[in-house]
């Protein structure tokens, strides 16, 4: 029997306030002991986290989560932290019980009565993402927190949303960022109630427990704890510390039957919508053209808006009611353009996703919670398109169009199993070329143009960008060279030329360029650099003596840049071409004279990622092979000043940080290979091609 039902019978009016009374019978909140001795390793932040708890009971009419946390404050710069209470919750199918707020000091216990100082307010952490979730927070500051204090506060929830079923589907960690002196679960179930277990990363194992009345205890225990350290550059969906999934016996057709329901079409379309899908029809009568002008229709057309209180959480809003406020968020949008594409006869079917963790989710345990968005799976002369009518609107005919695609989709459909979604195809996303016209004299300004082609969801983010703000943007790019170099003035607008049926945005630049030119404080010799804004951002991976997650190399993708330097006079160019290659990442770089006098020069570098991640045994490779590229990013033009003059008559020396005492033989203008490693955070905010989010 769940003992809190007798102790918490409160209003729905009164719920939206946190209670304070003792949990029922069934939790176990022994007097904290210490569960090993203190050591200065177990530090963080200025606290020691002693005890991370967590029970459930699943024996009443609705799940109650005991959530206990015993902190220690070690230095001051942990008193804050430790002082703060704080409680989310849906008023609308949960409340709060405060069990108790107690102070340990020189072994003496303070308890604390907090409701004359809770705080209940409704935050919203997403209103500026139009979000509108609803959910409160319990708020209030413990007084008198000294360093040596060892704080331990227990609360519980009771209830979840009335989809679930009461169902439970967790996950828990029993390693963390920062030591932890003890990690528990504790489950409390029928013996008759079937769950499912999955792990990673050798958790420790549940001891079960028969208690009375038929309850089945199960129980994870994990202390002494090292912290865990994270791997820059891993993949988002990988298991990196030891986890527990724990819930109850479903298959994915139990929860695409769940919410099936709930995605109810309309038996007619709304007359002014109904005037929409047949100006389609009129417009287009090939399936693949009707696909996209109704998924433009929805992405132009409705405005993001998440309203998620009460049912809104898991529930769609009817299609007439999606139609004439035009806002919604994923599940009215892809409610909506199934809608539609029924209408004009294109078979589609709401998609559930994982944006975080799709790719490994046919590791995961079917569950109510193992999606966070919702799409469109439409099929087209027996092909399936993954649509997100939440995306700004993309260009592309149908074949051409970016797909969403995040590993595994639970289409909503009779007897549905996830479907993988398939993986991206390798294309050009980016071609880019810029001509350096050098001037006269050193102090000269320098002419540069930039031409640039978007294609596929490089394409749609321009896009969005230049509709977004066209001013910010081109000030942006502006900044960029400004930063570069001594300066940048535009010359001229940006020019723009869409082609949305090809998804292929190109964009024409032209600049001014000062201080072109950096000057050897210790020779006559000037330099001009070129940045490497193409492979050290683009094959970046943090360096670890030891990986043991896959890299994240993003989409798959072919990025390729072209740099011409025009120096008006003639020198002699040697050139390389060189290629640098490991399985999933191929880098290119050539130079070569342009005339047949050197007077112009290019430098190409291309980049091709054919696939999303490596294994973290090639994490090194991958770091020599940007290493080695990273040296072949980029030339350097040296050239000899006198008077504020160029020395056209004289060779020019080397680049060298002092002067060299040996007379210089080289020819005019050296070329050589040079690496630019503080320009790499710069390059980021330019001609970075990486996966969108």
């Amino acid at each position: 029997m769940n003992q809190h039902s007798n102790d918490h019978g409160v209003s729905r009016q009164a719920d939206t306030h946190p209670r304070y009374g003792p949990a029922g019978a069934w939790a176990d909140l022994p007097d904290f002991r210490p569960s090993v001795p203190p050591r200065p390793d177990q530090v963080a932040d200025g606290r020691r986290i002693w005890l991370a708890d967590s029970q459930f009971d699943l024996t009443g009419p609705e799940i109650v989560w005991l959530n206990r946390r015993v902190i220690e404050v070690v230095n001051a710069d942990g008193l804050q932290d430790a002082a703060l209470f704080s409680a989310d919750f849906d008023p609308a199918f949960e409340r709060v019980v405060i069990h108790h707020v107690r102070v340990i000091r020189d072994g003496r216990i303070r308890v604390y009565d907090p409701r004359q100082a809770i705080q209940v307010i409704r935050r919203e952490p997403d209103l500026e993402r139009a979000k509108y979730d609803g959910r409160l927070t319990a708020h209030f500051t413990i007084p008198d927190i000294r360093v040596g204090d060892i704080i331990d506060v227990a609360r519980s929830h009771l209830g979840q949303h009335p989809v679930l079923g009461g169902r439970l589907a967790a996950e828990w960690v029993f390693n963390w960022g920062c030591w932890v002196g003890e990690t528990r679960v504790r489950v409390l179930a029928p013996e008759g109630r079937r769950f499912a277990t999955r792990s990673w990363n050798n958790p420790p194992a549940a001891v079960e427990r028969h208690l009375a009345g038929g309850v089945l205890e199960r129980t994870w225990r994990a202390v002494d704890t090292a912290p865990a350290r994270g791997e820059p550059g891993a993949v988002a969906w990988a298991k990196a510390l030891a986890t527990v999934q724990f819930a109850d016996v479903m298959t994915w057709a139990d929860v695409a039957n769940t919410f099936r329901p709930l995605y109810r079409l309309p038996d007619r379309l709304p007359a002014d919508l109904e005037r929409e899908v047949q100006a389609i029809a009129g417009r287009a009568s090939d399936p693949a053209d009707r696909t996209v002008q109704a998924l433009r229709l929805v992405q132009g057309g409705l405005r993001y808006q998440s309203v998620t209180l009460g049912a809104g959480g898991f529930t769609p809003n009817p299609v007439d009611r999606i139609w004439a406020s035009r806002t919604g968020d994923c599940k009215d949008a892809s409610l909506l353009l199934t809608a539609i594409l029924r209408a004009l006869g294109v078979r589609a079917d709401p998609a559930l996703v994982n944006t975080w963790n799709g790719w490994a989710r046919q590791e995961a345990l079917p569950s109510l919670v193992a999606s966070d968005h919702c799409i469109v799976r439409a099929e087209v002369a027996g092909k399936p398109y993954w649509l997100d009518p939440t995306a700004f609107p993309q260009g592309g005919r149908l074949d051409a169009m970016h797909q969403w695609r995040s590993g595994w989709a639970l289409p909503l459909v009779e007897n549905a199993d996830l479907e993988f979604m398939g993986e991206d195809p390798v294309e050009e996303v980016f071609d880019c070329q810029e001509t350096y016209d050098l001037g006269p004299a050193p102090d000269s300004p320098a002419t540069l143009t930039v031409r640039t082609t978007y294609r596929s969801w490089r394409a749609d983010d321009m896009r969005r960008r230049l509709e977004s703000g066209r001013a910010a943007l081109v000030e942006d790019f502006r900044t960029y060279f400004a930063r570069r170099f001594g300066g940048a003035a535009l010359l001229g607008e940006i020019e723009v030329d869409d082609d949305l049926d090809a998804n292929r945005l190109s964009t024409v630049e032209r600049y001014e360029i000062t201080g072109i030119w950096t000057a050897d404080q210790e020779s006559d010799v000037v330099r001009f650099d070129t940045p490497d804004d193409l492979f050290a951002p683009t094959l970046n991976v943090g360096w670890l003596d030891h990986r043991s997650l896959p890299v994240d190399l993003g989409l798959p993708r072919t990025l390729r840049t072209e740099t011409i330097i025009k120096l008006g006079k003639p020198i002699s160019v040697k050139g390389w071409n060189r290629t640098f290659e490991m399985p999933g990442v191929r880098a290119t770089s050539v130079h070569s004279a342009e005339t047949a006098d050197g007077s112009v020069t290019k430098l190409l570098r291309v980049v091709t990622v054919d696939r999303r991640t490596i294994p973290p045994e090639d994490a090194r490779r991958l770091q020599a092979l940007r290493e080695e590229a990273f040296n072949a990013s980029g030339v350097s033009v040296s050239r000899r000043v006198r008077s504020g003059q160029f020395v056209d008559a004289e060779p020019a020396a080397p680049f060298q940080p002092r002067r060299s005492s040996d007379s210089d033989t080289s020819a005019f203008t050296t070329i050589r290979i040079i690496v630019f490693a503080l320009l790499v955070l710069g390059a980021l905010s330019r001609c970075v091609a990486a996966a969108p989010t």
